[in-house]
């Protein structure tokens, strides 16, 4: 991956999508099909029992697989499956770490896997997904 695109997929992986603005998710670390996405968990992250809210391990989950997606072919990904397993509970005050990664590119479909840890190394979370290419560009 060339500098340039590091750098937009950065902006556009932080800046540009309100949804990982309103949820504190930032992409920290791209590479070559594998992208990094945190978060500190916050009060609007949490289920009524105090920990992580399963809805938003999915969703850091499926941003990481996403971008890991976006640094091989820039173009528009819709998630089509996906399946995740809580391995752990994520508490209150920790900051998840999801590291997506590509585990194959085709024509229409990318299958992509994901594991979430806390700042401690516990896997909370393993993803995986197959999404598919809208035929639209990134609007880098």
């Amino acid at each position: 991956m060339t500098k340039e695109l590091y750098n937009k997929l950065m902006a556009f992986g932080n800046d540009c999508e309100p949804f990982l603005t309103h949820n504190y998710m930032r992409t920290t670390d791209l590479d070559d099909g594998t992208a990094t996405v945190t978060l500190p968990m916050h009060t609007e992250s949490l289920n009524r029992w105090g920990g992580a809210h399963g809805g938003i391990l999915f969703s850091l989950c499926d941003v990481a697989m996403g971008m890991a997606i976006m640094t091989l072919r820039q173009e528009m990904v819709v998630t089509v499956n996906a399946t995740i397993d809580y391995l752990a509970a994520a508490a209150a005050g920790s900051t998840l770490t999801a590291v997506g990664r590509v585990d194959r590119l085709g024509g229409k479909l990318a299958f992509c896997s994901a594991e979430m840890t806390d700042e401690t190394g516990t896997v909370i979370v393993r993803a995986h997904c197959v999404m598919c290419f809208t035929g639209k560009a990134l609007p880098l």
